[in-house]
């Protein structure tokens, strides 16, 4: 009843109060405007089909590093060195493509992925944006049967939660919010420091669905089951979507997998009815990371975020909720406590 008592005190205030670290303009065309721009040399740009055809081997099948909701995703490198991805949209154009590139060209942070250029003509559109050696998270959490490998640490997920919670936080404290609209966890990608990145957002308009063909998955577990027909998307709606995407971080398992005892059960029906948090949290993580407060604090979380949408924290919550987790488990990991000091500071969530 606390918890629940100081979401509602302090969910219109948290979630109106502009971002500490970035203010925001909207100009008479409705173009999102970072203060921050001045600090990126490299603008997005109009990339020519010749130097793309160039930098994809002529956008050849070994060059092809995934398919989405927009396209096949290649890997290029362009003439000046960078290695990029590149996501290309054959015959089904999207209306308007060039003004809602421009409308996100400005958005800039560092756990967003960024868009470094576009192409267009009358048969195909493209996205090139900065290229994550790592791929997804999803691919380091589980199988193609969306059961877990066990290859990430306790600390290394709540790390990967914190940035990507840093990336929606900042989409949502623009003027007016940037709603992503298809957050989940294959759209959370990894530098080769495993240093999270949002993608696709502001791109909502292009998805032609939300399930990646090819998943495990036949009902999208990650769209906020309040929504109505009319689509209205709301920040409450990406704090449901970033809700799975943490039951995904502590179990391991994806969202809606081969394993699931039938086909409507879910991750998120699993965890509001499991009594036991160790049941759930991934078994290949360590006894003492099974253990201490984080993974049980970030189950939490989870169910917060997961639950009706006035009881859902604002994505300020969710960072400050993660940074204070992070702060609890660095005595079990010694060589990054140095980083971030091991003061225990009061949870503004679970007091």
């Amino acid at each position: 009843m606390r918890i629940k008592r100081l979401i509602r005190q302090t969910s219109e205030s948290a979630s109106s109060m502009p971002s500490p670290s970035v203010e925001m303009g909207r100009c008479n065309n409705s173009e999102y405007v970072s203060a921050f721009t001045s600090h990126y040399s490299q603008k997005t740009r109009h990339i020519t089909i010749l130097e793309l055809e160039q930098a994809t081997t002529n956008f050849g099948q070994s060059n092809i590093i995934g398919e989405g909701g927009f396209g096949f995703v290649y890997k290029g490198l362009l003439e000046d060195g960078s290695i990029v991805a590149i996501k290309r949209r054959l015959f089904a154009l999207t209306p308007d493509f060039v003004r809602e590139v421009k409308q996100i060209t400005h958005i800039h942070h560092i756990h967003l992925v960024k868009l470094i250029g576009y192409y267009e003509d009358r048969f195909q559109q493209l996205l090139v944006y900065e290229y994550l050696p790592n791929g997804n998270v999803g691919n380091h959490l589980y199988d193609n049967e969306g059961l877990p490998l066990g290859r990430l640490d306790l600390w290394r997920r709540l790390s990967i939660a914190l940035g990507a919670a840093k990336g929606l936080e900042h989409l949502h404290s623009l003027v007016p919010p940037l709603v992503h609209t298809n957050f989940r966890t294959r759209n959370v990608l990894l530098d080769e420091n495993y240093s999270a990145k949002v993608s696709d957002y502001g791109f909502c308009k292009m998805q032609r669905k939300a399930d990646q063909p090819g998943s495990s998955s036949n009902i999208d577990c990650f769209l906020d089951p309040e929504l109505s027909l009319s689509q209205n998307y709301s920040e409450h709606s990406d704090v449901y979507s970033f809700g799975v995407f943490l039951l995904e971080l502590i179990s391991g398992c994806e969202a809606h997998n081969k394993n699931m005892s039938n086909t409507y059960e879910t991750l998120v029906f699993q965890a509001k009815h499991n009594n036991d948090v160790d049941n759930f949290v991934d078994m290949r993580l360590g006894e003492h990371e099974k253990c201490n407060n984080g993974a049980t604090n970030m189950m939490k979380l989870a169910l917060l975020c997961v639950d009706l949408s006035y009881r859902r924290p604002s994505m300020r919550q969710i960072v400050q909720e993660l940074e204070h987790i992070q702060r609890e488990i660095a005595p079990f990991y010694s060589q990054f406590s140095e980083e971030i000091g091991v003061v225990t500071l009061g949870s503004e969530l679970f007091q």
